[in-house]
């Protein structure tokens, strides 16, 4: 049964007018946690204080060596991460022709380190940092990245913290202090029009590694079959998401002879 449901899957995708939505499975085994499954991050900091910008910049100068901790786990995950099968599965996708995009929950930059071309990013992403003065927007390597963390965590952990801005990397236009361009609890998702009409325009949405909790991206699904498209899900136990076809197992042990059968099946 297994067999027969991935070649229909494989049939689907080789039709091409993909659309790929993941969340934190497909990165989990990349060696970064998940913040949200039993023992994830938020079981053991409080998203309300490490979630949200103010918690974060309250605890800087309330708590620092608790923030100081919370950035050092962190760095420990992203440090050893490097993108997995699954995430080289969408790129040969996508070279082929047969995916549109990548909507991604995830905030490691993984998917376009891995290649990916067109990604949207509804939860921001660490590898951009955004000024707290202008506005201004700009790229950050993973090493700048870490290198920004070292510096947080080695402040935070000093005698005296001035201040939340102190320790920041500096807008390379005005100067002023520049936080990672993620999206905390509380704000609004970057991007989320774009990538309503993609999951609308798709013929096949392919939705890896989410549980389809946090909205409004965790809608996207919903909104896709909505216009007519079929939804594949791949997942390794029981998620919220109302797909057509279910494959279940890990991301990087799926995806990849799945997307080999649909490179090798017929085009229509």
């Amino acid at each position: 049964m297994t067999g027969h449901r991935r070649a229909e899957a494989a049939a689907l995708l080789a039709a091409g007018g993909a659309v790929a939505f993941t969340g934190a499975g497909i990165s989990q085994e990349s060696g970064i946690p998940t913040f949200r499954d039993p023992g994830g991050i938020w079981d053991r900091f409080d998203p309300d204080e490490y979630g949200t910008w103010e918690g974060v910049a309250r605890l800087a100068m309330e708590r620092p060596d608790d923030l100081a901790s919370f950035l050092a786990e962190l760095r420990a995950a992203f440090a050893g991460a490097a993108p997995g099968p699954a995430h080289r599965s969408l790129v040969e996708l996508e070279r082929a022709g047969l995916l549109d995009a990548v909507i991604t929950q995830n905030v490691d930059g993984l998917h376009q380190e891995a290649g990916s071309e067109r990604v949207v990013e509804v939860h921001g992403s660490f590898s951009r940092t955004s000024c707290l003065a202008c506005g201004h927007r700009e790229a950050a390597t993973r090493s700048e990245f870490l290198e920004g963390l070292d510096r947080a965590i080695l402040g935070l952990r000093a005698a005296f913290v001035p201040s939340m801005a102190s320790l920041l990397p500096r807008c390379s236009r005005c100067g002023g202090p520049a936080r990672p361009d993620f999206v905390a609890f509380g704000e609004a998702p970057h991007d989320l029009a774009e990538a309503e009409t993609l999951a609308r325009g798709s013929r096949v949405l392919l939705v890896v590694g989410t549980h389809g909790e946090v909205f409004p991206a965790g809608a996207l699904p919903d909104a896709a079959r909505e216009a007519g498209a079929t939804v594949i899900e791949v997942s390794r136990g029981d998620t919220h998401i109302g797909a057509d076809l279910r494959l279940r197992g890990e991301a990087g042990r799926v995806l990849p002879p799945l997307v080999r059968e649909a490179l090798s099946g017929p085009r229509s």
